[in-house]
């Protein structure tokens, strides 16, 4: 892995860092099957992030008080990194700005590989599934 993955995966706010979070959250909120529980747990991972940025002030271009917290849960159908892929797109400006061919093809891998290792049951998509979903937002 070189420093630019490395980075992308383990540096301060990055996608791989903040997988990591909606990974912790999600642990405290589920039970042992993703199948039944994960609209809820979803929902109110949404909701936490909202109720956060409200708190904050919207900071950083936040969009998630402009979205319907159902329309996100139903995109994901269930699939950990595009729920958090999708989250990241409306949490900050810098995030939604940034992407481009190259950077969004790094991104979705490092979201989808620390997802596949750290919450595989939360994983319903292939990584090439998955990327062609999220370019869809």
């Amino acid at each position: 892995m070189g420093l630019s993955n490395w980075l992308l995966k383990n540096g301060p706010g990055s996608p791989g860092i903040t997988a990591k979070a909606f990974i912790k959250a999600y642990k405290m909120l589920s039970s042992e099957s993703h199948e039944e529980d994960w609209e809820g747990i979803f929902y109110t991972l949404f909701m936490q992030r909202y109720l956060a940025a409200q708190q904050i002030g919207f900071l950083g271009g936040n969009l998630l008080g402009k979205t319907n917290p159902n329309e996100i849960v139903e995109f994901s159908n269930g699939d950990m990194a595009l729920f958090v892929f999708n989250m990241m797109i409306l949490e900050t400006s810098q995030f939604r700005n940034n992407i481009n061919y190259h950077s969004f093809n790094e991104v979705t891998a490092v979201i989808h590989e620390v997802i596949r290792e750290k919450l595989p049951l939360a994983l319903i998509y292939d990584l090439q599934t998955f990327r062609h979903k999220a370019s869809q937002l």
